[in-house]
């Protein structure tokens, strides 16, 4: 089977590894199943998640909301590169 696209490469800050362990286990489930779809296109709008651009960050950076949490991530479109820099309580991204 072979892809008419070129698939995105997600990069993963260490950082997220330390928030993921702080989030609830459903919320890790759902970011694990989002990786595979951020390799295809990962500002496609998708059942379950909600993505925006985030206003006043640099450059491509985009939110996606998983419940009551946030997962950071900056688009390169050119290079198609995905790099994940956190994932964090809404409350405390937005600081």
């Amino acid at each position: 089977m072979s892809r008419e696209t070129t698939p995105y490469e997600v990069l993963i800050d260490e950082r997220v590894e330390k928030d993921l362990e702080k989030v609830p286990k459903h919320v890790v489930e759902k970011f694990l199943k989002l990786l595979d779809e951020f390799e295809k296109n990962p500002i496609r709008p998708r059942s379950g998640f909600d993505v925006k651009p985030m206003e006043g960050c640099p450059g491509n950076t985009y939110r996606l909301r998983i419940g009551k949490y946030r997962v950071l991530f900056a688009v390169d479109h050119e290079v198609k590169k995905v790099r994940i820099t956190s994932v964090r309580y809404r409350g405390d991204v937005y600081k």
